[in-house]
This record gives C-alpha cells, structure tokens and sequence, in this order.
C-alpha cells in the first residue's frame, strides 16, 4: 500500500480548515514546516503535517494516521528484499515499508519516507552502508532512526564497526523469520 507522503498546500488548508493563503502565512512565519519541490511549490511532509496538528489541537484525519511502524530495507539483492517485505506483510502488525537498492536511494527514502527502523545492507553500490549508517546517526532530524544492519560478509570487526557507527545490531545473513522477529524485538518492535 503506497501511502502519500507530501501535501499541496491546499490539501492541508483542508486537513486544517483554512485557506492555502493561511498555510502559505503559516509557512513563512516558521509555524508549519514546508520545503520546495524544484518548480517552486510548497510541500507539507506527511509527518509534519500530523505533528502540527496535533500540536494545535486539530484533529488528525484517519487516513492521515493509517500509519503503523515504518521500515525502510536498503538492499541490492532483491531476494532479500523480497524475505523481509514477505515477512513483514504477513503478520498482523500494520507496517509501512519502503525499498532503497543503494545508499543514494536510501539517502532520498529517509528524507521522504522518515522511517523508524531501516534494515540496512553493508556491501551497498556507490555510498556504502557504514557511510549510510553514519549519515543517518549523524544527522539531528534521523538520528532516534534504529538501524538493523545486515551482511553476507561476516568478518573481523564489522558488527563492532557498524555498532560503533550507531546501528543496534547486525544481523548475518541469509537470515530466518524468527531472525527477524528477534532483530525487532530489540529495536522495540513486535512483530505478531
């Protein structure tokens, strides 16, 4: 299920019952968060959107907060993809799942997506995934993201390495289910 990630302004004056003119004010007095698509349209991320009326009193639409805990996977091997996203659609947790296939997509995901747990490949094409790993930790706005790192490549100082870099755990793979139902659990999430 492909959920809406960004809003016009005009479909947040309607979430807010107000005019796109008052949302426009509301932006450039700093009250919402907005940022610009490159032709020059304000956009409302879907998060911010539900933090601002929450803050405000407003009542959330449901199917604004259809959400439930959202994953992200950054994979280049779509078998593994394909394990976690089979594993996570099955159970009865509602989950929000994105895909990335290398660290430059996983960089526009977080930014877009704002995921809560990213299971996350080391051996990545272009940026790999210590560098994602960093990125994620070191930057104010992704940082509380949990990180499941994975690797094939189980060798010397790579779980210590990645830990250090601020993933909770790394998992080797090939993995099983209840691999996966563990790795949750200790990034707090059960999984039924």
């Amino acid at each position: 299920m492909e959920t809406k990630q960004s809003f016009s302004t005009s479909e947040v004056a309607k979430y807010c019952h107000v005019t796109a003119d008052t949302i426009r004010k509301w932006a450039e007095a700093g009250r919402i968060q907005v940022f610009k698509t490159p032709g020059g349209h304000r956009r409302i991320r879907r998060d911010d959107l539900i933090r601002f009326l929450r803050e405000n009193s407003i009542p959330v639409h449901d199917e604004l907060d259809n959400s439930g805990m959202k994953i992200l996977v950054v994979d280049d091997e779509k078998a593994v993809i394909s394990v976690i996203r089979r594993f996570l659609e099955r159970s009865q947790t509602p989950f929000q799942i994105e895909v990335a296939m290398d660290g430059f997509d996983a960089g526009q995901q977080m930014a877009l997506f704002r995921p809560n747990v990213v299971f996350l490949d080391l051996r990545l094409p272009g940026i790999d995934g210590f560098e994602v790993c960093r990125r994620i930790k070191s930057d104010p706005e992704t940082a509380s993201t949990q990180i499941i790192a994975m690797t094939g490549y189980y060798e010397g100082d790579v779980a210590q390495r990645v830990v250090e870099l601020g993933a909770t755990l790394l998992m080797q793979k090939p993995f099983t289910p209840d691999d996966l139902r563990r790795a949750l659990a200790k990034v707090g999430v059960e999984v039924n």
